[in-house]
């Protein structure tokens, strides 16, 4: 699987919001769906406010592919499932990232949230 260089992660995770696309099992986008992003070190995620229903969070589960749009550039990349200790290094990225809005973090940091959190790995 490929890694984001230092910079490139940076770049991806700096934006407070940014687009994720799914793709379908034809290779279609489904529509843009606005969440947010965190880092740690060289590596991207993303959760699912929703948890595991939401339905990008299951495109992106279904065929492991899509896009997301961050300060207007646009990447093509893969999505892997995250569990156990690096789920409390995630939390600590959206903790410090959005503190400020700490009732939404709570929630984030919440059983359903953390199962719906994902990788993201450039193509």
């Amino acid at each position: 699987m490929s890694a984001w260089t230092a910079q490139a992660a940076r770049t991806l995770a700096d934006p407070q919001e940014i687009q994720v696309s799914t793709r379908r099992p034809d290779g279609t986008l489904r529509s843009p769906t606005t969440i947010w992003i965190v880092r740690d070190g060289e590596r991207v995620f993303i959760r699912s406010t929703n948890g595991r229903t939401a339905a990008w969070f299951r495109g992106a589960i279904a065929t492991g592919a899509g896009q997301i749009t961050a300060s207007r550039q646009t990447h093509d990349v893969t999505f892997t499932e995250v569990s156990g200790s690096d789920l409390n290094q995630i939390d600590a990225a959206y903790r410090a990232k959005y503190g400020r809005y700490s009732s939404i973090v709570d929630h984030l940091e919440g059983d359903e949230p953390r199962s719906a959190t994902l990788e993201v790995h450039p193509v």
